[in-house]
């Protein structure tokens, strides 16, 4: 059998997911929520909702954050877009040693809006979502980490074109799609899946996440109504891993589709910032260095980074002008983190980045390759900083992992923290509770009791 079938079984025949796994995903379906919520208030999501009003359409789904309702797969585009417009979304983890930690998907935004929509439509319950979720993601993530990493390397976005396959194979189960449908809407799918990362710290990045959501959910509303495709799409020799990476392992799916979960197994991360997750481990050591020895703007010399090789073709913008290219620079974030001591929503705006006082300090942080860091590989990302101070004094640390890491995960109470810094920015505190209360009680309610409560006041 060959992988894109044993990926449409897999969707097809999964009959239970585990009471465990559904758990950890509810963490996960609530920080996704979460980031919809905030990234409705952004610039782009303003732009989506314009362009959905002019467009028009039978209102099938609802737009989260706001009042628009729009056609299902419009509505998975516009949920995808928001969930990925401000970075804050969760990572998934490498089980390739070749790989580099935090650049396979973001598997959440392009897989839960696609279910969402999906299961707006045919009236299903929480804990059918929660299922759908949850295969979807397992989708994404295997093959994502079965991707030859050329394929990362040289400019493909991968939860833009991976996350397409997650994204359809929710769509599918929710759609209680036969396998030859399934198999179909993957070929579908996999001549839609795209996204090139030269559009990192730009409105483009969370595009890709969208457009894998609405392009995920579009194969699988046309394979039902009998559209073709070719049902070997992943193994062909003219098919998507060739194409778009000279080759994938096999190994990494065969026989390990929920086997197990990728949620229990290496573990999806929950970001603690809104930010490119390969800057995080070094936002927590100089965030806890300079609250600790109560740093001052004034009192630093200069700021030192040591990183691997991967992570300057990540991070590149040395010298951002943008909240979205900031998201990209360890050069902004080291600055703004001595300024305000904090690096959340507030930190990432246009009017922070182009603050006189973080920008002079900009000029002191130096991001070099660190030859003990680069000889540890990439597949885990750990980081050095050293605070060099005018007085002559040097303050250091490493992490070798972020906070919301699986092995440092973020307890709920700060998940719901989070959760409510989102939602606030669309609707009011009594609301957002009310919402988060009946996520984190997701498998009690059905999607019809959820979408009122997803509704919010985005202009």
């Amino acid at each position: 059998m060959g992988v894109t079938a044993e990926v449409a079984r897999f969707i097809v025949e999964t009959s239970q997911v585990p009471d465990p796994v559904r758990e950890r995903a509810t963490n996960h379906l609530v920080d996704g929520v979460a980031v919809m919520l905030a990234g409705a208030a952004a610039e782009s999501g303003r732009i989506v909702r314009e362009h959905l009003r002019e467009v028009g359409g039978n209102p099938q789904a609802v737009v989260v954050g706001s009042r628009v309702r729009a056609p299902l797969q419009l509505a998975a585009w516009a949920n995808g877009i928001a969930a990925h417009a401000l970075d804050y979304d969760d990572t998934q983890l490498a089980t390739d040693p070749r790989s580099v930690y935090g650049l396979l998907t973001h598997p959440t935004a392009p897989v839960l809006p696609a279910a969402l929509a999906a299961a707006e439509h045919v009236g299903a319950s929480g804990q059918e979502l929660l299922d759908a979720y949850v295969v979807g993601v397992e989708v994404a993530c295997r093959t994502a980490d079965a991707v030859d990493p050329r394929h990362y390397r040289d400019g493909f976005h991968s939860t833009g074109t991976l996350g397409t396959f997650g994204a359809c194979a929710a769509a599918a189960r929710l759609l209680h799609c036969d396998l030859d449908q399934t198999l179909r809407a993957l070929g579908l799918a996999a001549s839609m899946a795209a996204g090139l990362r030269e559009n990192f710290g730009t409105m483009t990045k969370p595009f890709h996440a969208g457009r894998a959501a609405e392009n995920g959910l579009l194969a699988v509303l046309l394979a039902r109504r009998g559209w073709t495709a070719a049902r070997d799409i992943l193994e062909a020799k003219r098919g998507f891993y060739s194409a778009a990476a000279g080759g994938f392992d096999p190994s990494r799916i065969e026989g390990r589709l929920g086997n197990p979960f990728f949620f229990e197994s290496p573990g999806i991360s929950i970001k603690p910032y809104p930010s490119g997750s390969l800057s995080h481990p070094a936002q927590d050591v100089l965030l806890d260095l300079v609250r600790e020895h109560d740093v001052r703007p004034e009192d630093v010399e200069r700021i030192e980074v040591g990183v691997n090789s991967h992570v300057p073709n990540a991070l590149i913008h040395t010298r951002p002008q943008t909240a979205l290219e900031g998201k990209f620079s360890l050069q902004f974030q080291m600055a703004v983190g001595v300024v305000d001591r904090r690096a959340g929503l507030a930190q990432f705006t246009d009017e922070r980045v182009r603050d006189p006082r973080v920008r002079a300090l900009m000029e002191r942080v130096h991001v070099h390759v660190d030859p003990e860091i680069e000889a540890l590989g990439y597949n885990e990302m750990r980081m050095k900083v050293a605070i060099v101070l005018r007085d002559g004094r040097m303050l250091s640390g490493r992490a070798d992992m972020a906070r919301g890491h699986p092995r440092k995960p973020l307890s709920r109470q700060e998940v719901s923290e989070k959760f409510l810094e989102c939602a606030a920015l669309v609707m009011p505190q009594e609301r957002a509770r009310k919402l988060l209360d009946a996520l984190w009680a997701v498998r009690r309610h059905t999607v019809a009791d959820l979408v009122p409560l997803l509704e919010g006041d985005a202009a």
